[in-house]
């Protein structure tokens, strides 16, 4: 049988390699994998799932929202677990208050932290250990954030195991209050208490899903100390570029207050499975135990390390850069970051020397190439993009409502990585008709480690992301250049290990980049495996892949593009599998989003969401065309929603009762109290600003910061778990008009009292809010 024209036969040596490569890769990524969840038969030192688990079955039952009954049950249930372990309790009552930063409705909630300590023998300091025990509304928050709750739990149990000796330095187990609502109770801990604690270390335990490998996403600086206890853990995952990553989304968690307040830290969460996130289906029955067990496994370590430490020194350390790999943390100082990078730029310009005097390219032909490198990523990260929203084109209701994420990801995760890879074989192989293969890769090397030195300079952290795998690939370029010809099984390995360090540093993160999901994460981890494969072509080429020879890319033909063809017909089908595996009524309930406003002044009722309709049942609710909604909803701050018309439902509007009333000249002073007629858990208040500017507010004692207006509002709060006899109010105001005007509202999830509000089988409601609103003119 003879080879078709145009196309070279494949080398085994070549298919192995290749192979190899790729195993590699999918290995990284399997070593990365939770740990095998352990029995309650586990030693009574050790870290057990099992035994966590049985404690969320206690506390991460049904929603508890700041100010609700379950919210008080699990509180006493914490206290009541903690104090018969041998810990000394309290419950930390405060106002926490949220300063945004920028005019709009501030956060402010009644906060109930439950502190548990542990004296050391001999401390340098305190190492804390933090979770939130409040969810949003109708979330039982097995993840978000009983995962927390049930690590902290079973860590305090083995502290005080019987054959446990007692830790030098002071621990302190802290239950925040209010994180949804704005971080709280953490605001608050840290404003009262830090001080007092002296050199502290927090370990704060997150979920943004409910699954996958716990990473520690953020470190506070310097970080030397805090790796130090990291690297010491059996299966813990840490990278610095996360921290860049982390930015980018529209979460934040207890750890910003605690490094506000100068505490040190370490923030880990899992964050798989996004689509439960803040739904009701964040539930006992799809947490991942295997994620419990890893995450209780590394804090009890890091915990260990801490407690024994002199934390003391945290201080001091210095600044390093973390990646994950398959056996460990890999470390080195950030200062590292800019020689490690000039590094790969002059080995890269090395190989383009070489290859240079060996007529093998040429200049003009190698900047092509580095241009190609940079559409072939480009083009990488867009398809990674498109897979995700052509299927969110066809089926926009597979989407959660919170984060966007389906239930089933993987197939669509899958075809994202192969969208992305015949992308960049397809934008490869055009540009060899005209560079020739050494010039293709060459110029993608250069471009690849200017790029890195550019980012280092700018964005330090991100080294293990871009500057490794390039110092890598073009360290085993340079080697294979300068080892003379005949000795080609040693030229051929240094490809190959280049290559395989290649897929270690950058498999894991193109596959665990889908954890943060499809819309952000898609076209990160795209980019990630178009960044795999120009880094691993001299593989890909030595294999004689159809398409990716020059010969072969010569002479066209569809044979010629084979590989990249097959490539994305393989993702459109893995696309089109992830719809039907998606589809409604083959996943958990698919979710809706609504809250319910009613204007007590009107009578008129308003259905509104943050989100498009994704369903006709939803559509048929919101059928107005978008506006804000700032007098029906002033908490929405002007953004623009989607609506209608909605049943008016008989509920009595807050009450506000004047105390006191100043006038001098334009400046008046008054002291109210605002109340929920109704027993809503929160109230909230606006002042018109167009009749007055707010100098000073005060809520429950507590001031608050003053931005300006916004919109029409110059001043509002949202003040969670409100007593009954409601809440005290301080204004100073400059005063224009003679009557000041404010907007009164208070706040529920009951939103089931309203007809109508129930969706239909295999959907829920989520994150559920029930408004009444209304004018006061003093």
């Amino acid at each position: 049988m003879t080879t078709p024209p145009g196309l070279r036969a494949p080398r085994p040596a070549g298919v192995l390699a290749l192979v190899g490569v790729l195993t590699v890769a999918v290995v990284s990524v399997l070593v990365l994998a939770p740990a095998a969840p352990r029995g309650s038969g586990a030693p009574a030192e050790e870290f057990s799932a099992a035994r966590a688990m049985d404690e969320l079955g206690q506390v991460a039952v049904a929603p508890r929202p700041v100010g609700s009954v379950e919210h008080a049950r699990v509180r006493d249930r914490l206290l009541a677990v903690l104090d018969a372990r041998g810990w000394r309790t309290e419950v930390h009552q405060a106002v926490g208050a949220t300063d945004l930063g920028r005019p709009g409705t501030q956060p402010v909630a009644l906060v109930r932290n439950v502190v548990a300590s542990l004296p050391g023998s001999d401390p340098t300091g305190t190492v804390l250990l933090a979770a939130h025990y409040d969810t949003v509304a109708a979330s039982p928050g097995a993840g978000d954030d009983g995962l927390g709750m049930g690590v902290l739990l079973e860590i305090a149990r083995a502290l005080t195991a019987e054959r446990v000796p007692p830790p030098r330095n002071d621990v302190v187990v802290l239950f925040t209050d209010a994180e949804e609502a704005g971080l709280l109770g953490a605001e608050a801990f840290t404003r009262e208490r830090a001080a007092s604690l002296g050199t502290t270390v927090v370990l704060n335990h997150e979920a943004r899903g409910a699954w996958g490998t716990p990473a520690t996403f953020r470190t506070t600086s310097p970080n030397s100390a805090l790796l130090d206890a990291l690297a010491g853990s059996p299966g813990a995952m840490a990278e610095s570029a996360a921290e860049a990553a982390f930015e980018a989304l529209p979460n934040d968690s207890d750890l910003t207050p605690f490094a506000a307040a100068g505490l040190h830290g370490l923030d880990t969460a899992i964050s798989a499975g996004g689509a439960h996130y803040h739904s009701p289906v964040d539930d006992l029955e799809h947490l991942s135990p295997a994620s419990v067990q890893q995450m209780g496994e590394v804090s009890l370590a890091v915990t260990r390390h801490l407690t024994a430490a002199d934390l003391a020194a945290v201080p001091r350390g210095t600044e390093q850069v973390v990646t994950t790999l398959p056996w460990g943390l890999l470390r080195y100082p950030q200062g590292l970051e800019v020689p490690l990078a000039l590094g790969a730029l002059v080995l890269a310009v090395v190989v383009l020397v070489i290859r240079r005097g060996q007529r093998a390219l040429t200049l003009p032909r190698t900047a092509l190439g580095a241009l190609g490198a940079v559409a072939a990523l480009a083009v990488a990260g867009l398809a990674g993009w498109g897979v995700w929203q052509a299927a969110l084109a066809i089926d926009p209701g597979q989407a959660s409502a919170v984060v966007g994420e389906p239930y089933r990801p993987v197939l669509y995760q899958a075809a994202v990585l192969l969208a992305a890879a015949g992308a960049v074989l397809a934008v490869v192989g055009l540009l060899r008709r005209w560079t020739g293969p050494d010039a293709t890769t060459v110029g993608a090397l250069a471009v690849l480690a200017v790029t890195g030195v550019l980012v280092v300079l700018t964005v330090p952290g991100v080294s293990g992301v871009l500057v490794l795998p390039t110092l890598c690939a073009a360290a085993g370029a340079v080697v294979h250049d300068l080892v003379p010809r005949r000795w080609a099984g040693l030229r051929a390995a240094a490809v190959f290990f280049a290559s395989a360090g290649v897929a270690v540093l950058l498999g894991p993160g193109a596959w665990l980049g889908f954890d943060v999901g499809l819309g952000l994460g898609g076209p990160f981890s795209a980019v990630l495996a178009g960044l795999l494969v120009l880094l691993v072509l001299p593989v890909v080429r030595s294999a004689r892949l159809p398409g990716a020879d020059r010969r072969g890319a010569g002479r066209g033909g569809w044979r010629t593009a084979g590989t990249p063809v097959a490539a994305l017909v393989l993702a459109a089908a893995l696309t089109g599998a992830g719809l039907v595996v998606n589809r409604e009524g083959a996943t958990p309930p698919r979710q809706e989003r609504l809250l319910y406003g009613l204007d007590a002044d009107t009578g008129r009722a308003t259905w509104a969401s943050l989100r498009p309709p994704p369903s006709a049942w939803s559509a048929a609710l919101l059928t107005e065309p978008t506006a804000a909604l700032d007098d029906v909803l002033p908490h929405t701050d002007g953004r623009v929603l989607a609506h209608g018309p909605a049943p008016a439902v008989d509920l009595p509007p807050p009450e506000v009762a004047v105390l006191s009333d100043t006038r001098r000249g334009t400046e008046r002073e008054l002291v109210l109290r605002l109340r929920s007629a109704r027993g809503a858990p929160a109230v909230g208040l606006w002042v018109d600003a167009a009749g007055a500017s707010v100098r000073q507010a005060r809520v429950a004692g507590r001031d608050l910061a003053v931005h300006g207006p916004r919109g029409p509002w110059d001043l509002g709060f949202v003040l969670a778990a409100v007593p009954a006899d409601g809440v005290e109010v301080r204004l100073v105001l400059d005063q224009r008009a003679d009557t000041l005007t404010l907007r009164l509202g208070d706040r529920s999830t009951d939103l089931g009292v309203v007809p109508g509000s129930t969706p239909p089988h295999g959907r829920v409601l989520v994150t559920p809010e029930l408004w009444v609103t209304r004018t006061a003119r003093l």
